[in-house]
């Protein structure tokens, strides 16, 4: 168990749970703890940057003085004095494959929890490393993962990683970890804060309890109806099993009633769980079901579209670019910024402006026009307008771009077209983002469409263990701040919200 004098705090949706935990870092400040005997400890290099960016402009702090704002890795990692040479990297999964006869990739995590997509031989890291990080055996894991992998291939592997490690004196980031347990020293801390626990592992409970030791103030922040990467090895009935006398934050600034009623409705589903109370906003907020998304105005506002893998996102997908709209799907957006500016700088020309020879050239590369050496000897910092381009490239007509723009293909001209016709601002942040939950956790629009259809793998783990998707759709719900729009399955294998 932890240390009885950890804080556990329970935040539930929108309840400003990492800015619950900033705030009591700037009380520490403010009562004069040094700020190197301060640690902050979570996932996300980003979550870190956060806190030491509040710490640094309050008051007035250098990152230097932060030595222990990290996450749990950088922490092991730096408290270890390693060197990057030590730890596994692309070049060395590149031999570990040629001697094992292997095509690892390492893409051994999923967005959605739905690790049957990546390969066969990459499913042999996923289980082999998630045995190390739930602290079971090998061959434990392997029966719980029911995979298609064969035991002795896994076995095989697992012999073939550890020798292959040895020899080159090589860890990966998970022997950081158990490295640190060894023979880590925990540094001496007056106050420690970790975010995020419902997805710590058995192994990351192990690091946090060892620091927990060290340390004479703890706050843990977490949420267990948010726990959603138990395939991943996160073991969310650690964080319940402590939350005894946990504080739950009680007002929600982002959840309306109608999304709330019905986001409790689909938590209470979940057997194992710590029940707490919190309160919605005032405003009623809006929660339709839908026979399709088509039917689903999406002309203005910000939109977060929402799926349980990202297969189940094309059909939207493919909505979205008929009707001319700009997303961002899978971290891209639907048109890179390079042919936006690309477009932008051709109307710009046209139009008797001036742009950098540098961005002319990338204009004339999707022009499929050559480039005259006369101008790769000039200064690309330089601006030329249309009529020195003329001079540079007399046959060069005064047209507008989707006609001379052969580099870019006739659908995806037509698409820019589209949006542009529509005044959608291609140059800024698409305000339409499609995501799978899993890739969505944490963030949150004024509008939301989910989709309640599910994988036929997926769905058979639902009938085994509904607990994890009824989480899993808890967070879909409450990334709302206002419109709830729900989509009727289209199948038979979906989430009963």
């Amino acid at each position: 168990m932890l240390k009885s004098s950890a804080q556990i705090i329970l935040g539930p949706p929108g309840t400003g749970k990492t800015s619950t935990l900033l705030g009591l870092l700037e009380e520490e400040l403010d009562r004069g703890t040094c700020p190197e005997d301060i640690g902050f400890f979570t996932f996300t290099k980003q979550a870190v940057q956060e806190g030491k960016s509040r710490a640094m402009s309050r008051f007035g702090i250098t990152n230097n003085q932060l030595p222990f704002f990290r996450t749990l890795h950088s922490l092991c990692f730096f408290q270890l004095g390693l060197s990057k040479d030590s730890v596994m990297g692309a070049r060395d999964l590149n031999d570990l494959n040629q001697k094992l006869n292997l095509r690892l990739t390492g893409s051994i995590s999923s967005d959605d929890g739905h690790v049957s997509g990546i390969s066969k031989d990459d499913r042999l890291m996923f289980i082999e490393n998630l045995a190390r990080m739930r602290q079971v055996s090998l061959e434990t894991q392997w029966h719980e993962s029911d995979d298609v992998v064969g035991w002795f291939a896994l076995e095989r592997f697992a012999n073939g990683l550890r020798l292959f490690k040895n020899d080159r004196l090589l860890i990966d980031y998970t022997d950081m970890l158990q490295l640190f347990l060894d023979r880590g020293r925990a540094p001496r801390l007056d106050v420690m804060f970790v975010d995020e626990a419902q997805d710590l592992s058995p192994l990351q409970w192990a690091v946090v309890r060892k620091l927990c030791e060290s340390a004479d103030r703890i706050y843990i922040a977490g949420d267990d109806d948010q726990a959603i990467y138990r395939w991943a090895g996160a073991d969310v009935d650690y964080l319940i099993r402590n939350s005894k006398d946990a504080m739950v934050l009680k007002q929600s600034y982002r959840i309306p009633k109608s999304i709330h009623t019905l986001a409790e409705r689909c938590i209470g589903q979940v057997a194992s769980r710590v029940q707490k109370t919190w309160n919605p906003r005032k405003e009623a907020g809006h929660v339709s079901w839908e026979k399709s998304y088509e039917s689903i105005d999406m002309e203005s506002g910000d939109w977060l579209v929402l799926a349980r893998t990202n297969y189940l996102l094309n059909g939207i997908e493919e909505h979205c670019r008929s009707e001319g709209w700009f997303y961002k799907t899978k971290n891209r957006n639907s048109v890179s910024e390079k042919k936006v500016k690309a477009v932008r700088d051709w109307e710009t020309l046209r139009k008797g402006g001036e742009i950098l020879l540098v961005d002319l050239i990338k204009v004339l590369n999707y022009m499929r026009v050559s480039v005259p050496t006369s101008l790769e000897r000039n200064d690309f910092d330089s601006n030329i307008s249309f009529e020195e381009v003329q001079s540079y490239i007399p046959d060069l007509k005064q047209e507008y771009w989707y006609d001379l723009f052969d580099g870019i293909s006739v659908s995806e001209r037509s698409y820019i077209r589209a949006m542009l016709r529509r005044g959608e601002k291609i140059t800024k942040e698409p305000r339409i983002k499609l995501s799978t939950i899993h890739a969505a956790k944490g963030g949150e629009a004024e509008n939301v469409i989910l989709l309640t259809d599910i994988s036929n793998r997926i769905y058979k783990s639902y009938q085994a263990n509904p607990d994890d998707e009824s989480r899993v759709f808890y967070v879909g719900l409450t990334r709302a701040k206002q419109n709830l729009f729900l989509i009727e399955p289209q199948t038979q294998k979906y989430f009963q919200i």
